[in-house]
C-alpha cells in the first residue's frame, strides 16, 4: 500500500522527521507564539480558508465526487468522517490538554498574543490534542490517495493536508505536537479502513461498486 503511494508517503515520513526535530529542539508553544506575535494579515487570512479543507463541507464535496467513481468510496468516505469525530473527541477526552488560547490567557501573555480579529479562538482547557482538523485532513486526504488512480495527486493531497495542520498553529488553536499527533491518527485511520474495506472484493455487478453513471446497468 506504501509502495504505490509513494507521491504521498514519502513526503508524508520526511514531514515526521522534520516535525520530531522541531519537537525535540523547541519549547513547546515557540511556533503558536511566533505566529500569535508577528501576525501577518494577509497570511491569516490565507489559513483562514486553508483550515476549512479539515472540516465537514470538503467531506461532502469529496462523498459527492467519487459517487461518480464508485458508491463504495462515497460511502467510505462518510464512515470516515463519522470515526475520525469519534476518535478525535476521545483522545481529546482521554489527554485533556488545554488549547494554546487558554494557556496564554492564563500565563498573562495577552499583551504579547494578538488573536485574527472575528476568528473564533477556542480556549478549552481539555480538546488541545490531538489536532482534530489536522486528524480530519490527513485522513480525508490519504484515503483519497489510496483510493485514486492517478497516484501522483498524492503530492498535492499530502501538501492540503499539511497546510491544514499548520493553519492550526497559525490560528492559535494547537500545539505542533497537537498537529504531529493528529497527522499521524488521521493516516493510520485512512489505512485501516482502506485496508477493512479491500477485504470486500471489488465486483462489477454489485450496487457498492457501480457509479452514478451504470448504477442501472
Amino acid at each position: 500500500m506504501i509502495k504505490k503511494n509513494l507521491y504521498f508517503f514519502i513526503p508524508f515520513f520526511i514531514a515526521l522527521i522534520v516535525g520530531a526535530f522541531l519537537l525535540l529542539t523547541n519549547e513547546k508553544g515557540t511556533f503558536v507564539l511566533y505566529f500569535a506575535t508577528e501576525r501577518k494579515p494577509l497570511i491569516d487570512n490565507i489559513f483562514v480558508y486553508i483550515t476549512r479543507l479539515g472540516e465537514e463541507v470538503v467531506y461532502a464535496v469529496m462523498a459527492l465526487i467519487f459517487l461518480f467513481v464508485r458508491f463504495r468510496y462515497s460511502l467510505l468516505i462518510g464512515v470516515l468522517g463519522v470515526l475520525n469525530l469519534v476518535i478525535s473527541l476521545a483522545l481529546k477526552s482521554l489527554f485533556g490538554m488545554p488549547r494554546p488560547g487558554f494557556v496564554y490567557w492564563m500565563d498573562n501573555y495577552c499583551q504579547d498574543v494578538h488573536y485574527i480579529p472575528d476568528f473564533y479562538v477556542s480556549v478549552s482547557q481539555t480538546s488541545s490534542f490531538p489536532s482534530g482538523h489536522t486528524l480530519s485532513a490527513f485522513s480525508l486526504y490519504c484515503f483519497a490517495t489510496l483510493i485514486i488512480k492517478k497516484k501522483a495527486w498524492g503530492l498535492l493531497f499530502f501538501l492540503i493536508a499539511l497546510l491544514v495542520g499548520i493553519s492550526r498553529i497559525v490560528l492559535t488553536q494547537h500545539f505542533l505536537m497537537d498537529v504531529y499527533a493528529g497527522a499521524i491518527c488521521g493516516v493510520l485511520v485512512a489505512m485501516g479502513v482502506y485496508l477493512l474495506q479491500s477485504r470486500i472484493p471489488s465486483s462489477p455487478t454489485r450496487l457498492l461498486d457501480k457509479n452514478l453513471l451504470n448504477w442501472k446497468t
